[in-house]
């Protein structure tokens, strides 16, 4: 059948009577009545019981009418979207981002969408960790991770380097670790009470399972590559934090023959839910998102000044 056909059967029943239907539909009531005869010799089996002022549906055609205005829905989400993007990019976008990456690099690419569409209302909130965007009425999450969930759809932005970082003070007193086993006995900064680490020494097979307890505990790794700075410890950190220090000779990287085999997240995502219909703003948002990492992660080229 043509899409008309469900349309209209929609229309009728909705009309509650074939007279009201012919209102609506601007035709004869003898139109809508040969229409429906018609629609249920295509489809061999009786819809609706006629009387005198009312029509009621049959098992069939209740069901066929519930089928009915799925689709009839569907075609005006269509429209909708349509006249949407015939017109502007408009309306609130809601976005959760790590607080240092969002603070550090994304401050300006924020600032740049903004003006790009004006008419857009960005709310952008700094979180780090998981975060549920159906709980927190979220469009869109940046999240460095390297298990963003199955009932989710999550594109990827770039990879993220990590690295043991210290202040060359910090170093100078209490010693430079030659072996991740080392580490026990230094002062660690990290995002959890107990971090599990797996290393390599490039050229070995031969993996080295540590468990630090970090001294200091913070979810922001911003605050925790200042502390590291600061002399306060050895920290794990993701370049994009590291990058700032080790260009001011604040921090230097240590265990650099060994390369870490399994990350706190090894990826940056852009994370939305799997809604069929896309707003055109977080279309626009996710667009302008992979066009500009498409051009390389923001402090990737500071990363190479520092030689790390």
């Amino acid at each position: 059948m043509e899409l008309d056909a469900y349309l209209f059967f929609a229309t009728v029943v909705e009309s509650g009577s074939f007279m009201n239907a012919s209102l609506k539909l601007g035709i004869d009531r003898s139109n809508v009545s040969r229409r429906i005869r018609k629609l249920e010799r295509d489809v061999e089996a009786q819809l609706v019981r006629r009387s005198t002022r009312r029509m009621s549906l049959t098992e069939i055609g209740e069901a066929f009418y519930a089928q009915c205005a799925v689709i009839r829905a569907e075609v005006e989400r269509a429209d909708e979207l349509l006249h949407t993007f015939g017109t502007s990019i408009r309306g609130p976008l809601r976005v959760s981002c790590p607080p240092a990456v969002g603070r550090l690099y994304l401050t300006a690419m924020f600032a740049e969408f903004c003006n790009l569409y004006p008419k857009v209302s960005l709310s952008v909130s700094f979180k780090g960790g998981a975060v549920d965007l159906m709980e927190n009425d979220l469009d869109l999450a940046l999240r460095v991770t390297n298990d963003p969930g199955e009932h989710c759809v999550a594109r990827a932005l770039g990879p993220i380097e990590w690295m043991l970082c210290a202040n060359p003070e910090y170093l100078e007193r209490h010693g430079r670790p030659v072996t991740p086993e080392d580490l026990a006995s230094h002062t660690c900064l990290g995002v959890r009470t107990r971090v599990g680490l797996e290393y390599v020494r490039e050229g070995s097979d031969l993996v080295h399972r540590v468990s630090i307890q970090p001294h200091l505990e913070c979810s922001d790794y911003g605050f925790l590559g200042e502390m590291a700075a600061a002399k306060l410890g050895i920290g794990l950190l993701p370049s994009y934090v590291a990058v700032e220090h080790l260009q001011s000779g604040r921090l230097e990287t240590v265990l650099n023959e060994y390369r870490l085999t399994r990350s706190p997240g090894s990826t940056l995502y852009a994370i939305t839910l799997p809604n069929r219909y896309t707003p055109p703003q977080l279309r626009a948002f996710i667009d302008f998102l992979k066009s500009r990492f498409e051009q390389g992660l923001p402090w990737e080229k500071d990363l190479m000044r520092t030689g790390a």
